[in-house]
């Protein structure tokens, strides 16, 4: 019965100085700190000059992109560009046939429709398809204003990746150029500081980049939609001047 119970002893004593090493060993590993969101922008942000100016400009590049979205979002709008309230006194001005004080009016109003109108009535003497080709002419000089306009979204959103990239290759290459000045025995925490620029600069890039190309399609489109639809209600509006509209009349009332 001893000899069991010193055999069972032997074997507690050599299973706890196998154990021993490997329990002191998690007790002297460093506790790992998860770092925050903020400590990683202020390390890739300020451990080196050039990755510094790379990120400050790619920050003003996405606070420029918002901005113009903003703007563009309160001015490229129905309600800016093709107002019921305009539409309605236009056509009441035509419907009592008050074409000079119409003119006055458009020429006034800011409006996309306004200015098309404008136009047709400008040449108003010289017969209707004249009219016809001013208001033509008009919604596409508009249009292609507001194209311009929301090209400073375009630009953002390819020049951001742009720089986003270039702080990525420079990124990297301090890390490698940490790794030969180490003769190649750096630390992770030696290359810390450049695959922190390296990949923040990338993402921030393309944190500024896809709400300016976002929003670059969508005004591109509101435009092209609201242009056509001025020039169609400004064709209806001004349709009293065909020549041929009351012959046209006259049939479908006989």
């Amino acid at each position: 019965m001893a000899k069991k119970w010193l055999k069972t002893a032997g074997m507690v004593a050599l299973l706890m100085l196998v154990l021993a090493p490997v329990v002191m060993a998690q007790d002297e590993e460093p506790e790992m700190v998860k770092q925050s969101f903020f400590f990683v922008i202020k390390e890739a942000t300020f451990s080196s000059v050039i990755g510094f100016i790379d990120i400050f400009l790619i920050f003003l590049g996405s606070i420029a992109g918002i901005a113009l979205i903003i703007e563009h979002a309160l001015t490229i709008r129905r309600d800016v560009m093709l107002p019921e309230l305009t539409v309605a006194q236009i056509k009441t001005m035509f419907d009592e046939r008050r074409f000079r004080e119409a003119l006055e009016f458009c020429e006034n109003d800011p409006s996309f429709v306004a200015s098309v109108i404008h136009a047709g009535l400008i040449e108003a003497a010289n017969g209707y398809p004249a009219m016809e080709k001013a208001m033509g002419d008009a919604a596409e000089e508009r249009a292609a204003r507001l194209f311009r306009k929301i090209e400073y979204l375009n630009l953002l959103g390819n020049v951001c990746p742009m720089l986003g990239l270039f702080g990525t290759v420079y990124g990297m290459m301090e890390a490698f150029s940490t790794i030969a000045s180490k003769g190649g025995t750096a630390s992770p925490a030696d290359l810390a500081a450049g695959i922190m620029v390296a990949l923040f600069s990338t993402f921030l890039g393309l944190l500024a980049a896809i709400p300016a190309l976002v929003g670059y399609a969508i005004f591109k489109g509101r435009i092209d939609q609201l242009s056509i639809e001025a020039t169609l209600v400004a064709e209806e509006l001004l349709a009293n001047f065909k020549p041929n509209r009351p012959v046209q009349q006259q049939a479908k009332q006989a």
